[in-house]
């Protein structure tokens, strides 16, 4: 999560959601942003300890297509250099990386087997967490001001950077992972299990396999 007092912005970064991309390019920008809590909590943990005025800021997030998000997930983890496989496995860079590693051998076990919550090096992390889970209260209450789409980023980032006062500049991407289409990654009770576990993302978002 970042926020810039001067601008009066807050992002909460969505894992898989273009938000390194943004951070890198936001942090160029906006001289006074920094990190705020954990680097992926939720809107609701930040606004329950808010030292500032929230209906003053303008807070953004972005979601993705969830069976394109965890593939993406999955294999930017399972793809990192064995330098940084093992410092995971040894919790001094990432628990959530260490602890897929350690559970799972291909993206079906990873599915399946890495549910817990981790209480990782910057912040609680889950797989099992909808993104609606990130943007909304206990009510189920949106309490951000801008949802945007991975699948729109070009459009949707331009929107912020407008918003922000910010006009003209191009998103410059980071993190891609190299891949074929995501469904290729899925068999029949994969792709089912994703739906229901992320009922509330795909129906308020119309995502579709």
């Amino acid at each position: 999560m970042l926020i810039s007092h001067d601008k009066k912005f807050l992002f909460t970064h969505i894992q898989k959601t273009a938000g390194s991309s943004l951070t890198l390019q936001l942090s160029e920008l906006i001289p006074d942003l920094k990190q705020y809590m954990g680097t992926h909590d939720h809107a609701l943990w930040a606004k329950n300890r808010a030292e500032f005025v929230w209906s003053e800021y303008y807070k953004v997030a972005f979601v993705r297509n969830p069976w394109d998000r965890l593939v993406s997930w999955y294999l930017m983890i399972t793809q990192v250099s064995d330098y940084l496989k093992q410092q995971a496995k040894q919790g001094s860079v990432n628990k959530l990386w260490g602890y897929v590693l350690e559970n799972s051998s291909s993206f079906e076990e990873f599915l399946y087997q890495c549910v817990d919550t981790i209480d990782d090096i910057d912040g609680k992390k889950s797989f099992m967490f909808n993104q609606l889970d990130y943007v909304t209260d206990d009510a189920g209450n949106i309490i951000v001001d801008f949802i945007g789409r991975f699948e729109q980023l070009e459009h949707d980032v331009q929107h912020v950077f407008n918003t922000l006062g910010f006009s003209g500049i191009a998103l410059q991407h980071h993190n891609a992972t190299a891949r074929t289409h995501y469904r290729d990654y899925y068999n029949n009770a994969c792709r089912r299990l994703v739906e229901r576990r992320y009922a509330k993302d795909i129906d308020f978002f119309a995502y579709t396999f």
